[in-house]
């Protein structure tokens, strides 16, 4: 038995697969299971995987016989992982030599963490950077470096590196393992830890080279879709208490404000307020909820919701937000 279990599930990577493996294996930290789950590809990851098994008693390999989705094909691996710890790895990436080491003896000191991701860095970001931003998104998490940040800004967007995490089995297990949600499978699992009241964080070292390319799920999958993070976020916020006994403001009546209120009012939260600065939609109505100012922003009774996209709106709505009396991470929180 290996004390760190690591699960990497592969469709279609066999140019890349041997690289993401091999940086595995090639830890300072010994060890350890890699798990190969090779998720009904067809082109030449099968063949890869075994030559792999071949060569390291290390490496085990799950094949599946048709294309399961990556979820499914994660919690094959889990199920016959016998470490103490999971750790993620994707099949286009790359783990720096001392990821393991340095996530285990982060576990191991700070025994109140039920998991930790890495600092990244970003290889290959097109230069346009389309879809969500995906290097702002990566500064940003770069800098969720303990449990308090991470908690309180996890539903501006996904807070850990899904392929750099690593968490304790026994946590794992306390959450029911790898889901398959209709939204951002990793995202949902972080979310599950943090609604149990669970600690995660990210090291601060860069110890992870996270591949961009179109084909990633982020960019191909309608599960990373706008309305996707929408539905998430607001379906967890909808789970804490201030939002289900008060409901929610919402800072911001643009086209995320509106959203996330439509998807607030699924999950039954009432929607209170929505705050503009745009003088033009004061004392509009939206959903029959009227537009105020900021100047009437005041804490103490539903929670708030800041729903702006613009640079830096996050950071003045923020301080409008401290200013009036609320503590972001209780009862209010960044979506956007």
């Amino acid at each position: 038995m290996s004390r760190v279990s690591v699960i990497l599930p592969v469709y279609n990577a066999d140019k890349t697969l041997y690289r993401a493996a091999k940086s595995c294996l090639d830890q300072t930290y010994e060890d350890l299971e890699l798990i190969i789950i090779d998720d009904g590809s067809t082109d030449g990851s099968a063949e890869i995987s075994n030559s792999i098994v071949s060569s390291d008693q290390r490496v085990s390999f799950i094949q599946c016989d048709e294309n399961v989705g990556v979820s499914s094909a994660i919690e094959k691996g889990r199920r016959i992982a016998s470490g103490s710890f999971i750790a993620r790895m994707d099949a286009d990436d790359v783990s720096h030599p001392n990821r393991i080491k340095t996530q285990v003896e982060a576990l191991d000191t700070n025994r109140f963490l039920s998991g930790c991701g890495t600092s990244v860095r970003l290889i290959n970001a097109p230069r346009a950077d389309p879809g969500r931003g995906f290097s702002a998104y990566v500064s940003w998490l770069n800098g969720l470096n303990d449990v308090e940040s991470l908690a309180s800004q996890r539903f501006i967007d996904s807070p850990i590196a899904n392929p750099s995490s690593m968490v304790r089995s026994s946590s794992l297990d306390m959450i029911g393992g790898f889901l398959d949600p209709e939204w951002a499978e990793d995202y949902d699992l972080w979310l599950r830890f943090l609604d149990k009241g669970m600690k995660l964080m990210n090291i601060p070292e860069i110890l992870f080279d996270w591949y961009d390319s179109p084909n990633r799920l982020t960019r191909s999958s309608d599960r990373y879709s706008l309305e996707r993070f929408s539905q998430v976020k607001a379906h967890y916020i909808s789970k804490l208490k201030l939002a289900i006994d008060n409901g929610v403001e919402i800072a911001g009546a643009g086209p995320i404000g509106k959203r996330i209120a439509n998807n607030f009012i699924s999950e039954g939260i009432s929607v209170n307020r929505f705050y503009e600065v745009n003088e033009r939609r004061i004392g509009e109505f939206i959903h029959g909820v009227e537009v105020f100012d900021y100047s009437s922003l005041r804490s103490g009774s539903s929670m708030l919701i800041s729903a702006v996209a613009r640079p830096g709106a996050r950071e003045i709505i923020r301080e409008l937000a401290i200013n009036s009396g609320f503590c972001e991470g209780v009862d209010y929180f960044c979506v956007a």
